[in-house]
C-alpha cells in the first residue's frame, strides 16, 4: 500500500525544509562571521604584522628580517619530522621529511617560527631549533682574514687595522644538578650558582663569528678559550685578538704570531700612565659590543634559568647556538659614524 500525502501535507514539508535551509545559511554565515573575528585576533604573523611595532615587541624582528630569516631556512621547513614521533631524530637536516610523519601541522610554518620565541611548545620549539641548528651550521660565520678586514668600519680600522676578533666569555644560569660530579663541574664561583659557560666572538663590525660548545662553569676564561676551538682557526701573523684581562692566553697566541690586545694590568704600580689609561679606555669601548652581542642573545628568555633536563638532553647547546645566529639577522651593532667615532676618541 503506497503512502499517500495530500498537496497541503507536502507544500508544509517543503515550507519546513524551506525554513531549515534558511536557519542553516544563517548559522553558516554567523559562524563565518565569528570565526572572521577570532582569525583577526589570533596571535600569527600575519597578524601581527598589520602593526610593525607588535611585531618587533614579540619577534626582535622587523618584518623584511623575518621573513628573510624564513627564505634562509629553506622550503625544508615545511616537511619537518616533528620531535617525539617514531621517526624524529637529530637528523632534521639530512631528511626533513622523514618517511613516518609526526602529528598532523595546525599551524604554517611561519606561525611555527613564531613560537620560537613566545611558546613553551616542546616539540615545535625541539623540531625547529634542531633544524635551525643544523641548517646554520652549513654557514662558515667565520670570515676569511680579507674579509674580516675589509667589513671594519673606517674608524675601527684606523685604531686597529688587523682586528680579527673580540671575545669574552658569558654564562647562563641551570638547574642544580642531581649528580655531584656535575655539580662541581658546572659550579662557577664567579656567579656562586651552576651555570654553562660559552665563548663568543664578534668581528670589528659587531657581527658574531664565534660560538663555542657550552662548557661547565667552574671553566676558567683561558682554558674555555683553548678547548673552544677558536685558536685552530686561521689566523695569521699580525692579526690581533681583543679580549678581557682574565684572558690570560699570550702564550697560547704566541706561536700564531697573534697579538692579543687587553687592557694593560697594573702590575704593583700605583696608578696607570695617561697612555694606559687611554689605552684601557679604547679597548672598554671596543669590548662593550661583544656584551651586547651577549646581551642579545640573552633577550631570548630561555636562558634566565635552564632546566636540567635540556641540559642532559643536550638540546641546550644548539638553542644557544641558533638563538646567536639569530641575531646576526638584527642590524649591526657597529655602524653608527658617531657611534664608532665614539669608541676611538
Amino acid at each position: 500500500m503506497e503512502l499517500e500525502i495530500d498537496e497541503s501535507e507536502e507544500e508544509r514539508l517543503r515550507r519546513r525544509i524551506r525554513e531549515l535551509e534558511l536557519s542553516l545559511e544563517r548559522e553558516t554565515a554567523r559562524r563565518k562571521t565569528a570565526e572572521a573575528a577570532l582569525e583577526t585576533k589570533r596571535f600569527s604573523v600575519k597578524n601581527l604584522q598589520q602593526h610593525p611595532k607588535v611585531f618587533k615587541f614579540y619577534t626582535d624582528f622587523t618584518e623584511e628580517q623575518f621573513s628573510c630569516l624564513l627564505e634562509f631556512l629553506g622550503d625544508g621547513m615545511n616537511n619537518l619530522t616533528y620531535w617525539g614521533s617514531s621517526s624524529a631524530s637529530n637528523s632534521n637536516n639530512e631528511d626533513l621529511g622523514g618517511s613516518k610523519p609526526g602529528p598532523s601541522r595546525k599551524l604554517t610554518a611561519e606561525d611555527e617560527l613564531l613560537l620560537l620565541s613566545q611558546s613553551h611548545v616542546s616539540r615545535i620549539i625541539t623540531t625547529w631549533v634542531n633544524a635551525m641548528f643544523h641548517r646554520f651550521k652549513e654557514v662558515e660565520i667565520w670570515p676569511m682574514r680579507e674579509q674580516a678586514f675589509a667589513n671594519l668600519p673606517e674608524k675601527v680600522r684606523e685604531f686597529c687595522p688587523t682586528l680579527r676578533c673580540i671575545i669574552d666569555a658569558t654564562e647562563i644560569y641551570i638547574e642544580q644538578p642531581k649528580n655531584p660530579e656535575a655539580q662541581q663541574l658546572t659550579f662557577s664561583t664567579y656567579k656562586n650558582h651552576n651555570t654553562l659557560k660559552s665563548l663568543i666572538g664578534i668581528s670589528g663590525d659587531g657581527a658574531i663569528n664565534f660560538v663555542s660548545t657550552l662548557e661547565g662553569g667552574s671553566i676558567s676564561d683561558r682554558d674555555l678559550t683553548v678547548k673552544s676551538g677558536i685558536l685552530g682557526k686561521d689566523w695569521a701573523k699580525g692579526d690581533v685578538l681583543m679580549a678581557d684581562r682574565g684572558f690570560e692566553i699570550q702564550d697560547d697566541l704566541a706561536p700564531l704570531g697573534v697579538k692579543l690586545n687587553i687592557p694593560p694590568f697594573l702590575k704593583g704600580k700605583g696608578q696607570f700612565q695617561e697612555d694606559e689609561l687611554v689605552e684601557t679606555r679604547r679597548i672598554a669601548k671596543f669590548r662593550i659590543h661583544v656584551e651586547r652581542s651577549i646581551e642579545r642573545i640573552k633577550n631570548y628568555h630561555i636562558f634566565d634559568y635552564v632546566p636540567i633536563t635540556l641540559c642532559s638532553s643536550g638540546i641546550i647547546d644548539q638553542m644557544f647556538f641558533v638563538s646567536a645566529m639569530l641575531t646576526n639577522f638584527l642590524p649591526p651593532l657597529v655602524s653608527d659614524d658617531k657611534e664608532i667615532s665614539d669608541m676611538t676618541s
